[in-house]
């Protein structure tokens, strides 16, 4: 369960010995100028955190929920930032030598003057992200890293790594046709069970984009018919619900069309984050989005 802790709660413990901080809620927490080499902050939420000069040494990131927070001047050395989500995130100036960013999303990330020495950017997603003036002297990156068309890596000083090739099976021609049959819509549907669909979909956009992103998504893809207005995103959950019953079936109309609301929002989704239909789980959904 996340738990909330104020900045005075946090320095505190730390201070006592306590270095595991992990899947806490530090939504605009106060942390700058402390030192809090080693903590793991695993699954932490620090969205728009302020955590200017810090000192972040080998601490754990994973799956940290960075978005808008400020990392500027920050020590994040050695530090473990595995698919930490850093979608305009400063960390201008920052101290990432060594860092570990593998499969990080940094869309649209300040990392002006940053220190990316020997950091391990593999599968980091820097579309969008200011690179200026940033060292990446002998950092790694491989063919899943994303750049803008006109960053060239190694004119950057990073090191290309070789990725593990995997031999695609064989597929007859007999075979090729059941292969891109698309799996058939339910015949019956509850909006109760529409709602598992665009909720575990949803979940997915607001960890990896952001809330307002996600949101935003979401109602430029609602079907525009009068059936469909009784969806809406509750701001105390960030949740889809509705004002209607929730054990009425769909029409098969109606499915296609939730069908169409979902898959419009996955693309917008994967322009931004390109691996996020492969955080899908299939067994989630009523329908296939993808």
């Amino acid at each position: 369960m996340v738990q909330s802790s104020t900045s005075q709660e946090i320095q505190a413990q730390y201070q006592a010995g306590q270095r595991n901080f992990q899947n806490l809620q530090l939504r605009r927490v106060d942390l700058h100028g402390l030192d809090l080499s080693g903590a793991d902050f695993s699954g932490t939420d620090f969205t728009e955190a302020n955590l200017r000069d810090t000192n972040l040494s080998g601490a754990n990131f994973t799956e940290a929920y960075c978005n808008g927070a400020d990392f500027s001047g920050a020590n994040l050395t050695q530090a473990n930032l595995t698919k930490a989500s850093l979608i305009k995130t400063y960390l201008i100036k920052a101290n990432l030598q060594q860092s570990n960013l593998e499969n990080a999303l940094c869309t649209g990330a300040y990392l002006t003057r940053a220190n990316l020495q020997e950091a391990c950017l593999n599968g980091t997603f820097l579309n969008g992200a200011n690179l200026t003036g940033a060292n990446f002297s002998q950092a790694k990156y491989n063919g899943k890293t994303g750049f803008d068309p006109n960053f060239n890596p190694e004119k950057a000083g990073l090191k290309k790594v070789a990725q593990g090739l995997t031999t695609a099976p064989t597929v007859s021609a007999s075979q090729a046709s059941t292969a891109i049959v698309t799996p058939a819509l339910p015949t019956d549907l509850t909006v109760e069970e529409l709602l598992l669909t665009l909720n575990h979909l949803s979940a997915l956009g607001n960890h990896y984009l952001g809330n307002t992103m996600a949101r935003r998504y979401w109602q430029s893809a609602q079907p525009k018919t009068e059936w469909f207005e009784q969806f809406y995103l509750d701001p105390a959950t960030d949740k889809i619900t509705t004002k209607g019953p929730k054990k009425q079936a769909l029409t098969q109309e109606q499915i296609q069309l939730a069908q169409t609301w979902a898959q419009k929002y996955v693309k917008a989704c994967t322009l931004i984050f390109k691996d996020f239909p492969k955080l899908i789980e299939p067994d989630q959904l009523a329908f296939p989005v993808v």
